[in-house]
């Protein structure tokens, strides 16, 4: 395709603006066993100091192990190399880190604090991806070499052209994180402008000779649906292709962010991934590797939010519990189902179902309500200690400190 071409052009703009409007699903009502045997034993364990974020530990490592064990298993006989790089931003848990460097996966950063945590932990900096508009935030570190740079602008890849040439800044590959036309995104470069579309190949091309070429795709799972997800991947790997037709004889890096609920995050392994795997080695040769980038879908459901009761209200209509918990703790709390869960005076474990109640947050804050339309058991008491399940992703990196009168919280 040329780029002065205008049919080319149009190609290309269509690709990137996709079609269909798949519906984001409702997560799965049943949780997982181990997860279920997680929880109920660190509520047998109890706990004085509350909210308290928890690991569940044998949940989250069967989930990096599973997650690693399935790429595997996708890993074609030739090229491309599947890589799966753990997203640090939405919980950089030393934990969290470091199952998923033990289970093969590398870390994508967005931040030089992360690349300096990320290594600090083990990764070695070619296993690192650096991604987002703040990726050079504070100072540089100096590293060896990155495995991929994904420049968020175009004004970011010709700040970067120096550093490479002089060999000051090393990647195996660098490139850019495409946005499609329709989604309204501050996030990357939409290709469907002639002029832009224009500037950005030139660019690559006059990276250094032997410079590995990269293209990032991200648009959140959860929030468009996976049908929507799935069509706009495939017009990425086709608008790719035809960008490789002007940058020949580069090796090319392709790589997946997605945002994926949990409930979808292995269906999508052993599905659509594996289609878009398939796709790549079909028609797009010069890619040598593919890039997949989870993080809730790995940490989400990793950790539970401990909190006790510390006021039953009860009338004809509804039960309102207050709560030692606030949204500073589950700030994400909206965003998706959090399930509540605790033991009854059996000692056995309950998952609370929907129903007319209320828990209501510790803070002096109108919209500090935790949870709508849930049915607490009628046996709940004063001092009783709750269990707020998927409480592991952004709850946990974006918790903030608020209405604790300068106490340090325990946030795990």
């Amino acid at each position: 395709m040329s780029v002065q071409n205008p049919s080319g052009m149009a190609t290309l703009a269509r690709l990137l603006r996709g079609r269909g409007k798949g519906l984001a699903v409702e997560p799965k009502p049943a949780a997982p066993a181990l997860l279920l045997q997680d929880v109920q034993r660190i509520l047998r364990t109890g706990w004085a100091e509350t909210p308290r974020r928890v690991l569940l530990p044998g949940y989250a490592t069967s989930t990096f192990r599973e997650s690693a064990s399935l790429l595997d298993r996708l890993q074609p006989a030739g090229r491309p190399d599947l890589v799966m790089a753990y997203s640090i931003k939405t919980n950089p848990s030393p934990a969290l880190l470091g199952l998923a460097r033990d289970a093969g996966l590398w870390a994508e950063a967005i931040a030089q604090s992360e690349v300096t945590h990320a290594v600090g932990l083990g990764f070695p900096p070619e296993q690192i991806v650096l991604n987002g508009p703040g990726k050079w935030w504070l100072a540089p570190v100096k590293t060896p070499r990155y495995g991929a740079i994904f420049c968020d602008s175009l004004q970011e890849l010709r700040m970067l052209r120096p550093r490479l040439s002089s060999g000051d800044l090393v990647a195996d590959y660098v490139g850019l994180r495409l946005r499609p036309a329709t989604v309204n995104s501050r996030f990357g470069i939409g290709l469907h402008e002639p002029a832009v579309l224009a500037e950005a190949v030139a660019l690559l091309k006059r990276l250094p000779r032997r410079q590995g070429l990269g293209f990032h795709f991200h648009i959140a799972s959860s929030l468009f649906g996976v049908r929507t997800w799935h069509s706009l991947a495939e017009n990425f790997l086709a608008a790719v292709g035809l960008l490789c037709d002007r940058l020949r004889g580069r090796p090319v890096v392709v790589s997946f962010g997605g945002g994926w609920h949990p409930d979808d995050w292995s269906d999508f392994l052993r599905g659509e991934f594996r289609q878009l795997v398939t796709a790549c080695r079909r028609q797009l040769p010069m890619v040598r590797r593919i890039i997949l980038e989870p993080g809730k879908a790995l940490s989400q459901r990793s950790m539970c939010l401990l909190t006790h009761v510390i006021e039953v209200r009860r009338s004809r209509t509804r039960t309102e519990l207050v709560v030692d918990a606030s949204v500073a703790e589950l700030p994400d709390v909206r965003s998706h189902p959090h399930r509540i869960a605790s033991l009854g005076p059996s000692g056995r474990l309950a998952l609370w179902g929907t129903g007319p109640d209320r828990v209501l947050g510790r803070l002096c804050m109108e919209f500090d309500i935790l949870s709508d339309s849930m049915q607490a058991p009628k046996t709940v008491r004063r001092g009783d200690l709750l269990a707020y399940l998927d409480a592991g992703a952004y709850d946990a990196s974006m918790a903030y400190s608020f209405g604790s009168g300068g106490l340090p919280l325990t946030l795990g």
